[in-house]
């Protein structure tokens, strides 16, 4: 990566390194971790635009946190789960057409705004206010939305003891608190995205029969982000007393594969080796990076890319696995 440097008065090569930043919003101080970068000549710090754009959503997202206010991404995902758009959605909450759109922008809304938002996670939160307010919906938009919050409720009352469930409650029954390991509502989506992956690769079998999403942030099973959603951005908590033998030698083995190589990374990092596989990247299509996609990935797409995988990187073991990853 190029940019002018002052110092040198011409385009030098840079580096970005992290550095701890303070910062202030609304008498609010704190700390978060941002990318500077450095002229690679003189050591002296440059301007990027695209950078400084990039910090300053971490600085948001990180104000946001901690005054308790809803983030960017969570509208998004807000907008993408009820398959609604931004309009309609302000309609619904007898706000002004353009409020979705200055929040997504990044504008920070009012705690009061910010929590009624907050509450739309629960289907159920949504149902009141869609029977609150559904005449301010065209009658063929109201039966979309009743019909994608009904499905959604059901998918909400999941069995405890249903597949996908159970894989669920395998990671997080091996949360190593006193390692302070985090997992996270995203981070399990990814766990239990590549332990099916591994499993049909390895094995040609599943786990469950529920089907990935092709969702903004990475493959997404809708009843299971339902079922830990209250969690947020935070770990879940360590599931206690779970009883591994519930699955057979075969679904143990990769299971212990996946914590091995996988669970060591953060959400975002998952996030970002899904999407940089072709499962997930072929069930997008043509959608844009940010545009609601609720678009099944094929277990045959992901048997066949991570079978691809193992062959040519000749994956047997959970070091084969762990190394595998390391190398991308």
């Amino acid at each position: 990566m190029k940019t002018y440097c002052p110092e040198c008065d011409t385009d030098r090569e840079v580096e970005l390194l992290e550095r701890e930043v303070e910062s202030t919003i609304d008498n609010l101080t704190f700390k978060y971790l941002a990318k500077i970068p450095y002229c690679k000549s003189c050591g002296n710090e440059v301007y990027i635009a695209e950078i400084s754009d990039q910090n300053l959503k971490l600085a948001n997202d990180q104000y946001r946190e901690l005054a308790g206010l809803i983030k960017v991404a969570e509208i998004e995902e807000l907008l993408e789960t009820y398959e609604i758009g931004k309009k309609p959605l302000a309609f619904l909450l007898g706000w002004g057409e353009a409020t979705i759109i200055r929040y997504l922008d990044g504008f920070t809304p009012r705690k009061i705004y910010s929590d009624q938002l907050k509450e739309l996670k629960d289907p159920n939160k949504m149902l009141e206010l869609f029977e609150r307010n559904k005449s301010s919906l065209s009658e063929v938009a109201q039966r979309k939305l009743f019909n994608r919050i009904s499905q959604l409720i059901d998918d909400f009352r999941e069995v405890e003891d249903h597949g996908v469930v159970r894989v669920a409650k395998y990671f997080l029954s091996k949360i190593d608190t006193e390692a302070e390991e985090v997992i996270t509502p995203l981070k399990l989506q990814k766990i239990i995205y590549y332990a099916q992956a591994w499993l049909l690769a390895l094995k040609d079998r599943t786990f469950f029969q529920e089907d990935f999403q092709a969702w903004v942030h990475g493959p997404v099973i809708p009843n299971l982000y339902y079922q830990y959603k209250k969690h947020g951005y935070s770990s879940i908590p360590k599931v206690e007393n779970f009883d591994d033998n519930i699955f057979d030698e075969d679904q143990l083995d990769v299971l212990e594969m996946v914590k091995f190589a996988y669970v060591r990374y953060d959400a975002k990092y998952l996030e970002e080796l899904t999407h940089r596989e072709n499962p997930w990247r072929e069930a997008r299509g043509e959608c844009k990076a940010d545009e609601i996609c609720n678009r099944i990935i094929k277990k045959e797409s992901i048997k066949s890319y991570f079978r691809e995988v193992k062959d040519s990187f000749n994956i047997q073991s959970k070091y084969d696995l762990k190394n595998y990853i390391a190398s991308l």
